[in-house]
């Protein structure tokens, strides 16, 4: 089994959720807020006067647990499902995958 998370800017979660319950192979999701902290100084089309002044972007996590054939499957489904014209638009957000070594109902 594999965890594919997202990072993703809060004003995309509705977005993505919608995105994530049309892939297949996604049986469910879990979505937590975050903060983003960076010393990054690329512009962030999501990022406004407000997160400039407090210094952080809200942000939400989203955690997919993945059979290891899906991992891509979902990862290249997203990749698609965000594609613009619009060369100037930043990324929504990023991606990684980790291993899950085993899991269970409590």
């Amino acid at each position: 089994m594999k965890c594919l998370t997202l990072i993703v800017a809060a004003s995309a979660k509705r977005d993505l959720a919608d995105k994530l319950r049309n892939i297949e192979e996604v049986e469910g999701f879990t979505i937590l807020p975050c903060e983003g902290h960076s010393t990054e100084t690329r512009h962030d089309v999501f990022q406004s006067v407000r997160d400039r002044v407090v210094g952080y972007v809200p942000r939400v996590r989203v955690d997919i647990i993945l059979e290891d054939v899906h991992a891509n499957c979902v990862i290249e489904a997203l990749k698609e499902s965000f594609l613009t014209d619009d060369a100037d638009r930043a990324r929504i957000g990023i991606w990684f995958v980790t291993d899950i070594q085993a899991s269970g109902e409590i």
